[in-house]
């Protein structure tokens, strides 16, 4: 082949790896870039079309206009919120809601949807995630979309989690971020086993006083209503809603299992997985364990809907911060409807597949740990610390 020929094929070939990486890269914007913004977009106009705007944010705004009104949220008979009762979580969330009831509940909803769409990409960025094709594919998770669309505190919860992730090696910081959501719902309790089982136990009981000062410190506010009952309101709610969740309990109801042994099976699975983040973290991977904790948080909640699953970018995200198939597998969760009474199949799909993401996060995680090893020896062998 002479000089001439072979300078031809050369170029052509090199002009063919550039068209195929442009397609890629156009392909990748379309995907993850534009349909994402598409997505986000058709969430806003069917909440408004469908009036399910903000749907959950809607108990929160009526508790805080109780609140001003000098009424109680938790008044027996009253139906603060949409499973038909009174407001079932405590004062806290009411209390922050109060300033958005100076505007009508659909611009207040709209707002807050808004922001949870912020929240939900603040969380990717605080644990230094810098791929912008994780972004963008986040917005497609249905767990999220569904977070975003209800109005809910699962995505804020997501962000107090990686707050506490990221400053894990200080006192205040996860701290406060673990004990703000302990006074607004008790669902990430397990993080504080994990900073006692890490060893950060001056944490995990900062995190605990400062919950229980602000739960204590928000139903003074509202001189104590309700408090003493409230135990026997979370056992209504679930009465009423509990069959319309994705639970190890429900799966165990499905196949036949009698309501004692299915309620044994769940707890036994959650009480496992719990179990693991103290034997991970004592084990030395503290990255493995925080995710296990955020499984047990999923695990050992009696009442789980799509939109808890959002927290699985938490996971995702620790686990690999570039895009990887990892961050594909939430989207199987697209047959799994936000509520509804799910069939068998959809709620074992659901579990399902969210337990394939905790177990490929949690060996991602390793790998990545065992990978480390062998450079850390080297750089010791030269004296680098």
């Amino acid at each position: 082949m002479t000089a001439a020929r072979a300078h031809d094929v050369g170029g052509a070939r090199h002009e063919e790896r550039l068209t195929r990486e442009r397609a890629i890269w156009l392909a990748t914007v379309g995907l993850l870039g534009a349909l994402s913004v598409f997505a986000v977009a058709i969430v806003f106009d069917n909440a408004i079309e469908s009036d399910t705007l903000a749907f959950d944010f809607h108990q929160f705004y009526a508790a805080a206009k109780a609140i001003l009104r000098g009424e109680s949220p938790y008044t027996p008979g009253t139906a603060t919120a949409a499973w038909g009762g009174p407001y079932p979580y405590p004062p806290l969330p009411a209390l922050v809601a109060a300033p958005l009831t100076l505007l009508p509940f659909q611009a207040a909803g709209l707002l807050v949807m808004a922001t949870l769409v912020v929240v939900a990409l603040a969380t990717l960025y605080v644990l230094d995630v810098r791929d912008w094709r994780c972004y963008g594919l986040v917005l497609l998770w249905p767990p999220v979309i569904s977070a975003i669309q209800t109005g809910n505190l699962t995505l804020w919860f997501g962000l107090a989690a990686a707050v506490g992730w990221r400053f894990r090696d200080r006192l205040v910081a996860p701290s406060a971020s673990i004990g703000l959501t302990l006074a607004a719902k008790f669902f990430l309790w397990p993080l504080v086993v994990w900073l006692a089982a890490t060893r950060r136990i001056a944490a995990a009981v900062l995190a605990c006083v400062l919950g229980a000062g602000l739960l204590l410190a928000s139903w003074a506010v509202i001189g104590f209503s309700g408090m003493l009952d409230y135990p026997s309101l979370l056992q209504r709610l679930e009465d009423a809603v509990g069959e319309d969740s994705y639970t190890a309990y429900i799966v165990g109801l499905d196949i036949g299992l009698p309501s004692a042994v299915a309620r044994a099976v769940w707890l036994a699975i959650g009480l496992g997985v719990l179990a693991s983040v103290v034997v991970l973290a004592r084990g030395g991977d503290e990255r493995s364990a925080f995710i296990a904790a955020i499984a047990a948080s999923l695990a050992l909640t009696p009442i789980v809907w799509l939109h808890y699953f959002a927290l699985l970018l938490v996971v995702v995200a620790v686990a690999q911060p570039r895009l990887g198939l990892l961050w594909f597998c939430p989207l199987a969760l697209i047959v799994t409807p936000g509520s509804g009474h799910p069939t068998p199949f959809q709620t074992a799909w659901t579990l399902g597949v969210a337990a394939i993401v905790v177990s490929l996060s949690v060996r991602t995680s390793m790998a990545r740990v065992s990978r480390t090893e062998p450079e850390r020896a080297q750089l010791a062998e030269v004296g680098v610390p």
